[in-house]
């Protein structure tokens, strides 16, 4: 005991230094002293179930099917919706009755078609073509078949053609709000004799067209635009002792123009 009572000291920190190191070994090979042992269970017998046929798998839900909106195309608004008449019949069933007159139901009206030309009808005509252009495409979102011709030093807006006045005409009625008024002809009148027009530009984009109709108007040409599936950039009428003069003025803007007539 007088050795103890001592040595005690000694003794406590050589105790501590051996549970330290015990933790150590034990830590480094995965020993839990603490850990209580689980109990094994026990492997029971499974319970014998009688054979039954097999239920067939409930019918799956068929997918809800998409509910589809059909929006009807755009179409021009027809003489009935405008004058309260009846409806003009569609451009293939005239044609159908211009190829079997048996058949076909008399015109409304008492002038015949001509069987060369066709009815157009004019909604208006602008020295400024960003105007027609503007007029133009307000008509085709109405679904109307708009384009633009020249007319002497004016830019026309026309609709059509059509196959007989009549139908024309009924046309027309419900453009009253412009002005419009009904012709027969080919299309674009030619220019007055001994003058020309000048193109300077063919385009896909009506912006571009307009663009360069702008520039050309800086210039203080006549300039007019024709729509006939791209845009059409014309300067005339012109004269033919000014079309050179013209010409140069054109060239100068890095343009070239070519002699319509």
């Amino acid at each position: 005991m007088r050795w103890l009572r001592e040595n005690w000291l000694d003794l406590l920190i050589f105790l501590l230094i051996a549970v330290v190191a015990a933790g150590i070994v034990l830590y480094l090979t995965g020993v839990n002293p603490f850990a209580r042992p689980k109990p094994q269970a026990e492997s029971l017998p499974a319970p014998s179930v009688p054979a039954s046929p097999s239920p067939s798998p409930a019918p799956s839900p068929e997918p809800a099917q998409p509910v589809v909106t059909v929006l009807p195309l755009p179409q021009a608004p027809s003489a009935s919706e405008e004058t309260g008449r009846s409806p003009v019949a569609p451009a293939p069933q005239k044609a159908s009755q211009v190829q079997a007159p048996s058949q076909a139901s008399p015109p409304r009206s008492s002038a015949p078609p001509s069987p060369t030309g066709a009815y157009r009808v004019v909604v208006g005509a602008f020295a400024n073509p960003e105007n027609a252009a503007r007029l133009r495409q307000e008509l085709a979102q109405k679904g109307y078949p708009a384009r633009l011709e020249p007319a002497g030093n004016l830019t026309r807006v026309v609709v059509g053609p059509y196959a007989s006045e009549a139908q024309a005409r009924q046309v027309a009625e419900a453009l009253t709000v412009y002005g419009a008024q009904v012709y027969r002809g080919q299309g674009a009148a030619p220019p007055p004799a001994g003058q020309v027009y000048l193109q300077v530009g063919a385009f896909q984009k009506e912006e571009n067209a307009l663009l360069v109709a702008g520039r050309l108007k800086e210039l203080g040409l006549p300039v007019v635009l024709v729509k006939d599936g791209v845009y059409r950039v014309r300067v005339g009428p012109v004269a033919e002792a000014e079309k050179e003069e013209v010409k140069a003025k054109v060239a100068a803007l890095g343009l070239e123009a070519l002699e319509v007539r």
